[in-house]
């Protein structure tokens, strides 16, 4: 598995925005890997959110009448029973205290724990402490969700996705689902050499019937013992799926199969902000010359603006030649100011693939510098793997040939 560190995800439940902003605040200064804070002022939307992102704690500014606070309370752990529920409130005697005998009520209710405002940051470290000792918020058994983007086109994205998920498959058949979110111009179908029957637009238009059985129902399987979500066919009626059928898609992908891999849109849009905001890690893809390492350097800017952890955030030079003019390695990494993870090099069989629909990741010359450079990747993702299906595969097919 990934040991990449994921932030941990809030519900900041207050009566204004001003007060869920001074909250987020803190909380973002209180701990190293910024926390996703998720701002409502209004229990309906808490309670979307609490189902929809599945967030590690909940922070609920306590407005001082018990029976409204009691309702607020129960209806949350109603739908996120996991999530710790924290009470925020002033002290005793001031505006919008709380009384002892209410505090009393509110635990009875659910709530673990409670701050006073300002809330110091000492609490707040001991509190993410709380949510997981070790620092990193608790996966309750979701499997691990990467995700391949890019503020630039024709950078071999899709490509990478779909090797890396069929790398993954090999390992784990029918475990690993692909689901190709570049709504308007997903490519993964004909790289995998299939035509299907049943898109993200069903899996949206029956969101609300959305179970693991279903789920599997919807994906198209690949004889790599991959499952494909697909993009829709039709690109005017994909632009009904909004961020939060995406982010229920995903939290019940998460939940289905051991691994997610997710390939996006080539524009910084609400739907890849929705799967940043969910994966485990997130893999910006580029090739080694000028315009495409620039691009790169204003999407970090913009998840820097955004406080997206860089912890959470691979970078992948993808068709790497060693061309005079072309920058280097080194080169690239200074000017994004982080390291290089993975170096994937130039190689034709990689295009002449996706041209046929029949990815890289399963033909029989496994030992090159491409198939290295993948399976180093797909390590980084699930760790080395003694001995894999594709492996096995590979071998009888090697012994066919020699027949």
């Amino acid at each position: 598995m990934s040991d990449a560190p994921i932030a941990i995800k809030l519900l900041i439940h207050a009566r204004s925005e001003s007060v869920g902003q001074e909250i987020a605040e803190a909380c973002r200064g209180a701990d190293e890997l910024a926390p996703q804070c998720f701002i409502t002022s209004d229990l309906t939307h808490a309670v979307d959110v609490s189902r929809d992102r599945e967030p590690h704690g909940g922070l609920i500014e306590l407005t001082g009448d018990v029976e409204t606070d009691r309702q607020s309370i129960r209806e949350l752990h109603a739908v996120a029973p996991d999530m710790m529920l924290v009470g925020v409130h002033a002290a005793e005697g001031d505006p919008g205290g709380v009384s002892s005998a209410a505090i009393v009520q509110f635990v009875r209710e659910g709530v673990s724990d409670f701050l006073r405002r300002p809330i110091p940051q000492r609490e707040l470290r001991q509190l993410f402490e709380r949510l997981h000792p070790s620092g990193e918020p608790k996966r309750r058994d979701l499997g691990t969700c990467v995700a391949f983007i890019s503020n630039k086109g024709g950078v071999g994205k899709s490509t990478l996705a779909v090797n890396t998920a069929v790398s993954l498959a090999a390992r784990y058949p029918d475990e690993v689902l692909l689901i190709d979110a570049s709504l308007q111009m997903g490519v993964c179908a004909p790289m995998l050499n299939l035509e299907p029957t049943t898109t993200l637009l069903d899996a949206f238009q029956q969101r609300q019937r959305l179970d693991e059985t279903l789920i599997r129902q919807l994906a198209i399987p690949h004889d790599s013992g991959l499952l494909l979500l697909a993009a829709p066919t039709d690109p005017v009626a994909a632009a009904d799926i909004d961020d939060q059928s995406m982010t229920r898609l995903l939290n019940l992908s998460r939940r289905t199969f051991r691994y997610v891999v997710v390939d996006t849109f080539p524009l910084f849009d609400q739907i890849v902000m929705t799967v940043l905001d969910i994966v485990s890690r997130a893999y910006i893809v580029l090739d080694n010359v000028v315009p495409t390492v620039l691009s790169a350097v204003q999407l970090l800017k913009l998840l820097d603006d955004l406080q997206y952890s860089r912890q959470r955030v691979g970078v992948i030079v993808n068709r790497f030649q060693r061309v005079m003019g072309n920058p280097s390695i080194d080169d690239i990494a200074r000017s994004l100011r982080m390291p290089v993870d993975d170096v994937i090099p130039y190689d034709k069989r990689a295009i002449a693939a996706a041209n046929s629909g029949q990815p890289f990741a399963v033909d029989l010359v496994r030992f090159s510098k491409l198939h290295r450079a993948l399976r180093d990747l797909v390590n980084s993702i699930d760790g080395p793997a003694v001995e894999t299906r594709m492996d096995e595969v590979l071998n009888a097919a090697a012994g066919n040939d020699r027949k």
